[in-house]
C-alpha cells in the first residue's frame, strides 16, 4: 500500500510516525525547503508521550507528482495553505485513492472534494498535543490522541481506521455524527485558539484572569449559538462542560496553535476561527459582538505583520 502525509507539523508528524511504525517502507513525506533536509538527513524523529522516543526513515520528497498514484493520503497543512497542497497532489490521485484531510475547521473536507473530485475524501478531526522544534522533531505532549474519520463512502473511513487505530499509538473511530463532533472541536478552537492568540497566553494566562475567563465563556456561548443555528446537534450543556474542562483540567502550560504561530509572528489560521464563524454567524442573524470584536483587533494586527 502507498502511503503520503502531506505536512509535517505537529500533527502530520505524528500521524506519519504511526503509519512508519505499522507500515515500513510503505510511507513518502511532502516537505519543502529546511523541514526536507532534516527529514533526509535526520530522519523523522518523534519524542512522543505515547510512542517513546522513535526515529523513522520514510520516504521524503518536494515533488508529489514524482511519487505516482497512492492509495491514502493524509493532508495536515494549515487551512490556508490547503489548496496549494491540494494542487500539487492533483497527480497522486484517481479514482481509488482516499484523501484526508486532517486539520482545523469545518469546511476543509468540502474544499478538498472540490479540488479532487477524483479522490476518496474521508472528513476528519483529531485531539493531540504536538508541535515541532528547531530541527524539525516532533514533540508530542498529550497522553492520548483521539482520532475521528467519517465519509458517505464508509469504505474508505473504515480503511483510515484500520490504518490509524492501534491501542498503544492512538484511537480512530467512525463516530455516529461526525458534523456533530466536527463542531464540537470548532467551538473550542473558536474561544480557546482565538483568545489565547489575542493575549499572547497559555492556559495558565486566562485562570489567572477573571475577565478574561469570562471573555472564554462568552466566546463559547457564541460558536454554540451559531452552530445551533447551523442546524448541528449538540447537547445543551456543551459550553458549560468545555468551561469546566479548562477550570480543572486543561494544562496550565499549554496553549495553542494559533498562539504559537502568533508569538512566533507566523501566519495564523485567524481566518479558520474567528474569521469563519463570523460570517456565518452574520448570515443566520446570529449576534457575536464578542467574537467579532476579537476578530477586528486580531485582523488589525495581522494586518500589520
Amino acid at each position: 500500500m502507498k502511503l503520503m502525509v502531506s505536512g509535517i507539523g505537529g500533527v502530520g508528524g505524528y500521524i506519519a510516525a504511526v503509519l512508519c511504525r505499522y507500515y515500513p517502507g510503505s510511507v513518502t513525506l511532502i516537505a519543502r525547503g529546511e523541514r526536507k533536509k532534516a527529514l533526509e538527513q535526520r530522519g523523522l524523529v518523534v519524542h512522543s508521550a505515547v510512542l517513546g522516543e522513535q526515529t523513522y526513515h520514510p520516504a521524503v520528497t518536494d515533488c508529489p507528482a514524482d511519487v505516482g498514484i497512492q492509495d491514502v493520503i493524509f493532508v495536515c497543512v494549515k487551512t490556508f495553505s490547503l489548496d496549494k497542497a491540494l494542487a500539487a497532489l492533483r497527480p497522486c490521485v484517481d479514482e481509488h485513492t482516499v484523501v484526508v484531510p486532517v486539520m482545523n475547521g469545518i469546511d476543509h473536507a468540502d474544499r478538498t472534494r472540490a479540488a479532487l473530485p477524483a479522490g476518496r475524501v474521508v472528513n476528519s478531526l483529531i485531539y493531540i498535543t504536538s508541535s515541532y522544534d528547531g530541527e524539525y522533531a516532533i514533540c508530542h505532549a498529550s497522553p492520548y490522541v483521539r482520532m475521528r474519520a467519517d465519509s458517505p463512502d464508509r469504505d474508505a473511513a473504515a480503511l483510515v481506521c484500520r490504518l490509524l487505530h492501534h491501542e498503544q499509538a492512538m484511537e480512530c473511530t467512525i463516530p455516529q455524527d461526525m458534523k456533530s463532533e466536527v463542531w464540537k472541536k470548532y467551538i473550542i478552537n473558536c474561544a480557546y485558539n482565538t483568545i489565547t492568540a489575542y493575549y499572547t497566553c497559555t492556559t495558565r494566562g486566562l485562570l489567572e484572569h477573571p475577565e478574561r475567563l469570562a471573555e472564554f465563556r462568552f466566546l463559547l456561548d457564541e460558536a454554540y449559538a451559531v452552530a445551533i443555528a447551523d442546524g448541528v446537534q449538540l447537547p445543551s450543556g456543551l459550553t458549560a462542560e468545555i468551561f469546566e474542562d479548562m477550570m480543572h483540567y486543561r494544562n496550565a502550560d499549554a496553549t495553542s496553535s494559533m498562539a504559537r504561530d502568533a508569538m512566533a509572528h507566523k501566519p495564523t489560521e485567524l481566518e479558520t476561527f474567528s474569521g469563519h464563524l463570523v460570517r456565518l454567524a452574520d448570515r443566520l442573524g446570529v449576534p457575536a459582538p464578542v467574537s467579532k470584536r476579537f476578530y477586528q483587533e486580531l485582523l488589525k494586527r495581522e494586518v500589520g505583520k
